[in-house]
């Protein structure tokens, strides 16, 4: 519970903030953002690509002028184009003739305007361009200025010659908006010169015309086309020179291409995503073949995009807050390689898309910088409510505190929390980093030694004991305690121990356990030890499955200390450490001899220890219970034996019914009626792990 209330509070502004990034960087759409215009261009880049055959361009280049020793772009290359027209209709049946020149003013000799009129009127199939102007004065106002009537009457139709520029120049979108949307009481405008091409031919279809209306401006479906049109173009005068029925059944576009104005003077070319600059016919091209074979782009709408933008923007940075760290890194690059494949695909598939830069590339980092910057303080917070609600006291460490009834225990104000740098203890052939955790009695370092690898270092600290007794009884405790450190796995290993008499304090060096989330991938400068407790705050509780695991482990490990005549007597959450996975015993202070009749100090936990006192086995199995009954239902230990009201709604409920009522047998007040060792009860965990084994075996053969 308090789990996920911490996750909804922490997971609140993360995702509000990514979602106000993504909708920023959206708006406004016209033009488009810099992560919209990434979106396209990165998509144009890894679309396959796509070759038109049905199509020629014809350039008016310097080699044609050169060829005919005059500029056939203006009045005086009417003549030469009547001859290509006349070619195209006796010769040739080309599907349509774009020709992509302005003809709006008057030759000086009317009989060539008159002979080009005549053209246009036996061919039937000609397009003719037309320009758009702003209207001086009225900014937001233009107006067309069609070609002459004579011209405009013999030929198939017209359209406006118009690409639209963005901010960085690229032309990513091709078409003209009616007048009627700036000025609603315009009229309706005509259409532009690819769609007015496409209608001439008859191949449009029904559904492409009602998808995309005339006067929408339309999306470039590049293809890489911009380099495969060159195989289709060709110079003004080698058209004149082709064979006879070169052109059958093919859209002939006439226009310019660079360098074909005034010396030194480039007219009419615009730049591509691929970074290239194209001429403007090669547009109008590549336009009429979107358009007839259904391959324009479109985007979804404002508002579709907002959703998704919010729908994906909020889940992104909450289910980052709910996961481990690593696991996060893990999702947010399977989100950003997710995205643009799903954008891919939708293109291929419907031809639309959507600016998916901004989820991959601000959104999904936004949220993961939010998991880094809170991973330490939500930690931390979520350990204080967890501690509020139990009733501990809180440590630097996340341990609640040592209890011993022999002694008075320091204030905060007097027990030091620190050790400062110029009084860091002296660990032979080790440099300590950062302390890590800091109890009653010493303190927990990450170190590293001479050839590079971490360990853990506990130093204790003798005036930190009301008397010098309890001291010397933890440093016999270590002593006893680290011959056999090595001799099972579910021991921390204990590496070195060593004293310094004149500082007053012993230390010992042992294996560090696994990072919160990188496990044995250390970072001393964000290590967090992975522990039972860790976990518990992290996960409220454990699986049936999980606790059987770790308990059994556990277990295992006592009754081999208590084999070797010691016992523990401060096992609890937190000293359950994880060490490439497995769970092992640590903190071990307080080791001392297995004693008969136990200890009449109260030397531990509170709500681990058993009523009787420390110091005999049993007490022992006492803790071990109340480490199951905690990870099982989440709960407090004092609260021990009962249960959570869901228990009955979850899907492993036999299974923590048996597991608390290995639990309630451990932490019998009465110690008669207790398991007398660990391997009884081992042993019980153990029969269950059968049982459940075979359960799976069974529903296995079933299968």
């Amino acid at each position: 519970m308090i789990k996920r209330a911490l996750h909804r509070k922490s997971g609140m502004v993360p995702a509000i903030v990514t979602v106000l990034l993504g909708w920023v960087l959206l708006l406004p759409q016209d033009p488009p953002g810099l992560m919209a215009r990434w979106s396209y261009d990165l998509l144009q880049f890894v679309l396959p690509g796509h070759a038109y055959q049905d199509l020629v361009i014809i350039h008016m280049d310097e080699l044609a002028m050169r060829d005919y020793g005059t500029n056939i772009l203006e009045t005086a290359g009417r003549p030469i184009h009547t001859r290509l027209l006349d070619r195209l209709t006796s010769q040739d049946h080309a599907k349509v003739v774009v020709l992509d020149v302005m003809l709006l003013s008057q030759d000086c000799d009317l009989a060539i305007d008159e002979k080009l009129a005549q053209a246009l009127h036996r061919n039937r199939k000609v397009v003719l361009a037309a320009d758009r102007v702003r209207i001086p004065g009225l900014p937001k106002s233009e107006t067309e200025i069609p070609p002459r009537a004579q011209f405009q009457t013999n030929a198939a139709g017209w359209g406006i010659s118009k690409v639209w520029e963005d901010t960085d120049g690229v032309v990513r979108r091709y078409g003209i908006l009616r007048l009627v949307d700036i000025d609603p009481g315009a009229e309706k405008g005509p259409p532009d010169l690819a769609w007015a091409a496409a209608e001439v031919t008859g191949a449009f279809e029904a559904q492409h015309r009602q998808r995309l209306p005339a006067d929408q401006r339309r999306w470039l479906n590049y293809y890489r086309s911009a380099v495969l049109l060159e195989g289709s173009s060709m110079s003004y005068k080698d058209a004149e020179t082709q064979g006879p029925g070169f052109f059958n059944g093919k859209a002939v576009f006439i226009g310019g291409k660079p360098d074909t104005g005034p010396v030194g003077q480039v007219t009419d070319v615009f730049r591509s995503p691929f970074g290239g600059r194209i001429p403007g016919v090669y547009l109008t091209a590549l336009a009429y073949a979107n358009l007839v074979h259904g391959e324009c782009l479109t985007r979804p709408g404002i508002f579709t995009e907002l959703g998704v933008l919010l729908l994906v923007g909020a889940v992104v940075a909450l289910g980052l807050q709910c996961i481990q760290l690593r696991t996060a890194f893990r999702f947010s690059l399977a989100i950003a390689v997710l995205v643009p494949a799903v954008a891919l695909v939708l293109v291929l598939v419907s031809r639309v898309w959507f600016p998916w830069a901004i989820i991959a590339l601000a959104q999904v980092p936004c949220a993961l910088a939010f998991r880094l910057f809170s991973a330490r303080r939500g930690l931390l917070a979520e350990s204080a409510l967890r501690e509020a609600q139990f009733g501990a006291p809180s440590t630097s460490s996340g341990r609640a505190p040592e209890v011993d009834a022999g002694r008075e225990i320091p204030t905060p104000s007097e027990a030091p929390t620190r050790v400062k740098e110029s009084g860091q203890p002296d660990i032979p052939d080790h440099t300590l980093i950062r302390c890590i955790g800091e109890g009653s009695y010493g303190q927990v370092w990450v170190a590293r030694n001479a050839i590079g690898l971490y360990h853990a270092v506990k130093v204790v600290y003798q005036n930190r004991f009301g008397t010098e007794q309890p001291y010397e009884r933890a440093l016999r405790g270590i002593q006893k305690f680290m011959p056999v450190s090595r001799s099972h796995d579910g021991f921390v290993h204990i590496l070195h121990v060593g004293r310094n008499e004149p500082a007053g304090y012993f230390f010992y060096i042992m294996e560090a356990g696994d990072d919160q989330d990188s496990g044995q991938q250390i970072d001393p400068a964000t290590y967090t030890p992975k522990s039972l407790a860790s976990e518990l705050r992290r996960w409220e509780r454990l699986s049936g499955e999980q606790c059987l695991t770790f308990m059994i482990a556990i277990a295992e490990a006592v009754e081999r200390l208590h084999q070797h005549q010691l016992i523990h007597r401060d096992i609890k959450p937190a000293n359950i450490i994880f060490v490439n996975g497995r769970p092992k015993l640590a903190d071990i202070d307080l080791v001392t001899a297995l004693s008969a009749q136990g200890e009449t100090s109260c030397i531990g936990t509170e709500g681990y220890m058993a009523p009787e006192g420390p110091g005999t086995a049993g007490a022992d199995v006492f803790s071990l219970g109340r480490v199951l009954y905690v990870a099982l239902t989440g709960k407090a230990p004092n609260q021990c034996p009962e249960l959570p009201t869901r228990v009955s709604s979850q899907p492993d409920c036999d299974l923590v019914l048996e597991l608390n009522r290995i639990s309630c047998q451990a932490c019998e007040m009465n110690p008669s009626r207790r398991y007398s060792s660990a391997a009884l009860m081992r042993a019980d965990l153990l029969e269950i792990a059968g049982r459940l084994e075979q359960r799976r075996a069974e529903n296995e053969k079933r299968r």
